[in-house]
């Protein structure tokens, strides 16, 4: 007589790392995880892709970027369209008919460095192991990537984990700040790039505690409600350009609301007949000269200009006349 084992599912399985789950689980992502285990599937199969991305449900340019992410945990490497097994660890070699090389080549890493300036040209790149490290090592980090997670609702891609390494271990944001950071970026569909900007920016002036932070919070919901009321004011369909946003800032700095701004823009289109900001900026730098703030002062000055314009002309034209009368006296 003859026995099979019948396993059911477990007829046909495939290992996986260790490391995966012990290093990576937490970092690695839904994307990443599936993508990983559809390469281990097919193990010794060539797979292209696009396959990958058919069966995953997940795009393309993820495919790549997933394969880039476990190529830099050092799991495995991509040579001549094949993946290889790493250094540390051991998988069956899955060759890629549709694997572009280049684009899955490893960037250079550049290590944390805390003591280092913010607003500097390089912008570091962080590999999965780098970040596994400082979440595992720092208890801040790991409450800054837990909370970012929160917020975002799901896994963190690399590439967010990379914005939240070089905002606190670059730009010098603590973790309490940096928090307070991504979720107001979350909440006003900011990018990442803003987020850095906004990040080395608090460095620079010291905005290094929750008190602090919360206040440039409250500055910038009320700069960016200002710029989208001035973008209705002002019917404009594009967005403000980063000259524009710094004039915006500074009117907003010296204390001008949308109304005053409002009232610039008007007497600009008077004057020149279209949309000028530099024509509006001197405007508005000339009220704060003069300590006019809002509409009651700017009234009271216009008329008080009003007044000395028409005292000076009808001195003029006093002056004018004595000096008719004057002359017909002599001639006579």
């Amino acid at each position: 007589m003859n026995y099979k084992l019948n396993l059911g599912a477990w007829n046909s399985v495939f290992a996986v790392p260790a490391a995966v789950v012990d290093n990576y689980i937490k970092l690695a992502g839904g994307n990443n995880l599936k993508v990983l285990l559809l390469v281990l599937r097919n193990a010794g199969n060539e797979i292209s892709a696009e396959e990958i991305a058919r069966k995953t449900g997940v795009s393309s340019d993820d495919v790549q970027d997933a394969l880039l992410f476990w190529e830099q945990t050092g799991l495995f490497a991509v040579s001549e369209h094949e993946i290889v097994p790493g250094e540390s660890e051991t998988v069956e070699t899955v060759p890629l008919k549709a694997l572009d090389k280049a684009t899955v080549s490893p960037i250079e890493s550049l290590s944390p460095d805390k003591d280092k300036k913010a607003n500097s040209v390089r912008k570091p790149y962080y590999t999965p192991g780098e970040i596994a490290r400082a979440v595992r090592e720092d208890k801040g980090m790991d409450f800054l990537f837990t909370g970012a997670e929160r917020i975002y609702g799901e896994p963190l891609s690399h590439s967010r984990q990379n914005t939240l390494m070089y905002i606190t271990a670059e730009a010098g944001v603590t973790a309490e700040c940096a928090l307070m950071l991504v979720e107001y970026c979350h909440t006003e569909k900011k990018p990442s790039s803003y987020m850095k900007m906004i990040a080395e920016d608090w460095y620079n002036r010291e905005i290094n505690t929750a008190v602090l932070a919360e206040e440039e919070i409250k500055a910038l919901q009320e700069l960016n409600s200002l710029e989208n009321k001035l973008k209705k004011l002002f019917e404009m369909k594009s967005k403000f350009s980063r000259n524009n946003k710094d004039l915006i800032r500074k009117w907003s700095d010296w204390g001008y609301d949308e109304e005053m701004i409002d009232e610039a823009y008007q007497i600009t289109l008077n004057a020149t007949g279209q949309m000028s900001f530099p024509y509006m900026d001197k405007i508005i730098t000339n009220w704060n000269s003069n300590g006019i703030k809002n509409k009651e002062q700017l009234e009271k000055s216009q008329k008080s200009h009003k007044e000395n314009l028409q005292k000076s002309n009808e001195t003029a034209k006093s002056s004018f006349d004595l000096d008719k009368i004057s002359r017909l006296i002599n001639e006579k």
